[in-house]
């Protein structure tokens, strides 16, 4: 990277996005079985869920590594975290019994995480164009 990357800020946030997503997919797969009851889901729920965070987490630090990152991608893990927290809102407020309320304040407190990489990750994409092309838009 150059002493002035437009990307670095995109590529710390999806590093820290890697970091924490990775880390919250190897704990649903290896202790699916023990954190299922704790949050009140079926461990293979939460087998599940760990299983497509892993592949997220591999593609974003994937993404974070590679000598130039597209706007494409940028888009892609912009949306996709909003998509996270507006899916975790929706199944926090529109299905209050679906889990115990220590599951319900660990996604809580996830998506609001996920929120603030986002911010980080949009405030990147917009640092990948060019001063000119932020004007246009």
């Amino acid at each position: 990277m150059a002493a002035h990357d437009p990307s670095r800020l995109l590529r710390r946030a999806l590093t820290v996005n890697f970091g924490l997503t990775a880390a919250n997919a190897v704990a649903f797969l290896v202790g699916g079985h023990l954190l299922g009851p704790v949050f009140g889901l079926p461990a293979v729920a939460l087998w599940l869920f760990g299983a497509g965070l892993l592949a997220f987490a591999l593609h974003a630090g994937y993404v974070a590594r590679k000598p130039a990152i597209t706007r494409g991608e940028a888009i892609y893990f912009v949306a996709a975290d909003v998509a996270y927290v507006v899916a975790s809102v929706v199944v926090l407020l529109g299905f209050p019994g679906l889990m115990s309320g220590l599951g319900r304040l660990f996604f809580a407190v996830a998506a609001d995480a996920v929120a603030i990489l986002a911010v980080a990750e949009y405030a990147g994409l917009r640092r990948l164009s060019p001063p000119a092309a932020r004007v246009a838009a």
